[in-house]
C-alpha cells in the first residue's frame, strides 16, 4: 500500500487529471449498473428505493475518496488558496448549500419521508423521491379537484423547507376534517334534515372512528393537546332566507374526494325520498313577466313608424 501511494504521488499533474477523469467515469458507470441490478433482489417498493439511494450515496463517497487520494500530495500546499476558493463558492452557491442544509434538516428532523403527503408553499402532493438538492412530489389538486393526482411531477428545492411552512398530512394523525354544505328551503323540516345528515355521515365515516380515536390517543401522549370531537357534527345557519347546514366530519387524507361523493349521493337520495319534507333551496330565481293582450300598448315610436309605413 505504501508503494502505491508513492507511485500516485510521483505521477505528473497531467497524468493525474487523466486518471481522475477515467476513474470518475468508471466509478459512475459501475454504480449506475449496480443501481439498476442490485435493487431487484430486495423485493418491492420501499426496500428497493432505500438500496438505490444507498448505492448512489456510496458512489459519491467513493468518487470523493478517489480524488482525495489522487491529489493528496498537492492538497497539502494549497490550503490558503482552497480557503479563498471555498469562500467564493459559498457566496456563489448559497442556494445549493442551503438545499443541502435542507436535505440534512429533512433527514434529521423527520419533516417528511418518501410516501408522505406534504404541502410546501402552494405545492401539495405525495413525496416520491428525496435527493440531496430536491424533493420530488407527485402533485395533487391544482386544476383537479380534491386529493386526486393531476399527473404533474414537481421538484421542490430542499431549501424551501428552511424558508416556509411544511404541512405533513401523513405523520401522526392521518385524518383531516372536511365539510360539506347543504342548502334547503326555509319550509323544510330542519330537525329531519339534521337527523338525516348525521345519520348519513355516521354511516359513511363509521369505519374511521375507532382508528382515529386510537391515533389521536397516541398523539395526546406526546403533545399537550385537547381531545377533539371525532364524531360528525351538523351546524345550521340562515343565509339568504334559506337553511344552510354544514356537515363537519373527519376522513383519511387520501379519501376526501371519494367520501364527499358518497355523502352527496346519499344526501340526494334522502331528499328525494323525504316526501316533500326536505326541498333544495334554489340559488337563483328567474321571473318571466308576460303582459295581457288587452293591456298591451305599443311604444310611441313604434306606433308612429308603423303608421308611416302604412301610408
Amino acid at each position: 500500500m505504501e508503494h502505491f501511494f508513492e507511485y500516485v504521488a510521483a505521477l505528473s499533474l497531467t497524468a493525474k487529471l487523466i486518471y481522475c477523469i477515467l476513474g470518475v467515469v468508471l466509478i459512475h458507470i459501475a454504480f449506475r449498473l449496480l443501481e439498476r441490478t442490485l435493487p431487484r433482489h430486495f423485493g418491492y417498493g420501499d426496500h428497493r428505493y432505500r438500496v438505490r439511494k444507498m448505492l448512489a450515496a456510496a458512489g459519491y463517497i467513493i468518487i470523493l475518496m478517489f480524488i482525495a487520494i489522487l491529489f493528496a500530495d498537492r492538497l497539502k500546499h494549497v490550503g490558503f488558496a482552497v480557503g479563498l476558493f471555498g469562500a467564493g463558492v459559498v457566496v456563489a452557491l448559497q442556494d445549493v448549500i442551503a438545499s443541502f442544509g435542507g436535505f440534512i434538516a429533512i433527514g434529521f428532523s423527520s419533516l417528511y419521508r418518501v410516501g408522505d403527503r406534504i404541502q410546501v408553499n402552494d405545492t401539495k402532493g405525495d413525496v416520491i423521491d428525496i435527493s440531496v438538492m430536491r424533493t420530488t412530489v407527485m402533485e395533487t389538486g391544482n386544476w383537479v379537484s380534491g386529493d386526486l393526482y393531476n399527473g404533474r411531477i414537481v421538484r421542490i428545492p430542499n431549501n424551501a423547507v428552511l424558508k416556509g411552512f411544511v404541512f405533513n398530512y401523513s405523520q401522526g394523525f392521518r385524518f383531516v376534517w372536511d365539510e360539506v354544505k347543504v342548502r334547503l328551503t326555509s319550509e323544510s323540516d330542519h330537525q329531519l334534515a339534521r337527523e338525516m345528515l348525521l345519520r348519513v355521515a355516521i354511516d359513511t365515516v363509521n369505519d374511521y372512528i375507532v382508528e382515529a380515536q386510537g391515533t389521536w390517543k397516541r398523539i395526546a401522549e406526546n403533545y399537550r393537546i385537547e381531545n377533539p370531537l371525532l364524531e360528525p357534527m351538523v351546524t345550521l345557519q340562515v343565509s339568504g332566507g334559506s337553511l344552510e347546514f354544514s356537515l363537519s366530519y373527519f376522513v383519511d387524507y387520501t379519501k376526501g374526494t371519494l367520501v364527499k361523493d358518497q355523502l352527496f349521493t346519499k344526501i340526494i337520495d334522502e331528499v328525494v325520498n323525504s316526501n316533500g319534507r326536505l326541498e333544495w333551496a334554489s340559488s337563483s330565481t328567474t321571473v318571466v313577466l308576460q303582459p295581457a293582450a288587452a293591456d298591451f300598448r305599443a311604444p310611441a315610436n313604434l306606433a308612429s313608424a308603423t303608421s308611416g309605413t302604412a301610408r
